[in-house]
């Protein structure tokens, strides 16, 4: 509070200063000057009596002795006659220096009120019409950035798009690939599968032959049995000694691949099964959608 009062103190102070200056600023002017003619009016109290008031005659105890001395020879030298016009004069004056006098003043403040209130309803209607001009001046500044909003709006959507597009395409691509994927791992699964078919073949076969030419030729089988004999008394010391067996086995081998070498080309019904099976699969996969666009949308 103590900052304050002396905060105060030094505004009103440096205010006096001012007051001050432009005082003697102004009295230092010529005497024809407008700014000083307006300070001395404020200054100097003028009488601004006129008339009977500057001679102290507008007392009643003045006025009534001169209306004496002035009415009395005017009535009897008949300069004013008191008759009926006269005093219709007189009331007429006196009941407007009534209506001036009592009436007026509440006449005056009913006026006053009156205007005062229609003021306060132009001011009202002012005030109204300034807000909602306010209001619209808001409403068209939000509408001046309508069209940015709605280029942001494009371009996020545009983004969003384009971004659409994108998923779409690198899920269409690993959806190929994956079809791709499958197809390769049907071909070799049909070829595993071609492999063992031609390898159980050719072991059925060899494995027939060799039955076979044991379960026929005699001398073969004697010689077998005859090895397998001398293998068995030679212990465990013995040695094997020419295998009859094997040699067998490798003969029906050789001449199965003798026989599959005579056959003509694309006989193998196997291999025909494969190549028609790989055929099946090799066909270039579907695509099922045509993936992302942004100008499809």
């Amino acid at each position: 509070m103590g900052e304050e009062a002396k905060y105060i103190r030094s505004m009103e102070a440096q205010r006096q200063a001012e007051i001050r200056a432009n005082v003697e600023r102004i009295l230092a002017l010529e005497d024809g000057h407008e700014d000083k003619a307006d300070l001395e009016k404020l200054l100097v109290k003028k009488d601004e009596k006129t008339g009977l008031a500057k001679y102290g005659l507008d007392q009643w105890q003045f006025l009534l002795p001169i209306g004496l001395f002035i009415g009395i020879p005017a009535i009897k030298n008949e300069v004013l006659v008191l008759d009926a016009e006269t005093q219709l004069l007189a009331c007429f004056i006196l009941f407007c220096s009534t209506m001036y006098t009592q009436v007026g003043g509440m006449m005056g403040k009913s006026l006053d009120d009156y205007s005062t209130g229609i003021a306060d309803e132009l001011k009202a209607v002012d005030d109204t019409m300034l807000d909602q001009i306010n209001a619209s001046m808001a409403a068209n500044q939000e509408a001046m950035t309508v069209e940015e909003d709605c280029k942001d709006l494009f371009q996020i959507q545009q983004q969003l798009a384009i971004a659409e597009a994108d998923v779409l395409n690198q899920k269409e691509v690993h959806m190929y690939r994956e079809a791709i994927v499958k197809k390769l791992d049907s071909l070799s699964a049909l070829e595993e599968s071609a492999v063992m078919a031609i390898r159980n073949r050719m072991l059925t076969k060899v494995k027939s032959d060799v039955i076979k030419t044991f379960t026929n030729d005699q001398k073969a089988k004697d010689l077998a049995m005859t090895r397998a004999i001398e293998v068995l008394a030679g212990g465990a010391k013995g040695k094997m000694g020419k295998d009859v067996v094997g040699d067998v086995f490798a003969q029906a081998l050789s001449n199965y691949k003798a026989e599959y070498a005579k056959m003509p080309e694309g006989s193998d019904p196997i291999l025909k099964n494969l190549e028609k099976d790989m055929a099946a699969v090799a066909a270039a996969p579907v695509v099922e959608s045509k993936g992302g666009n942004v100008y499809a949308r």
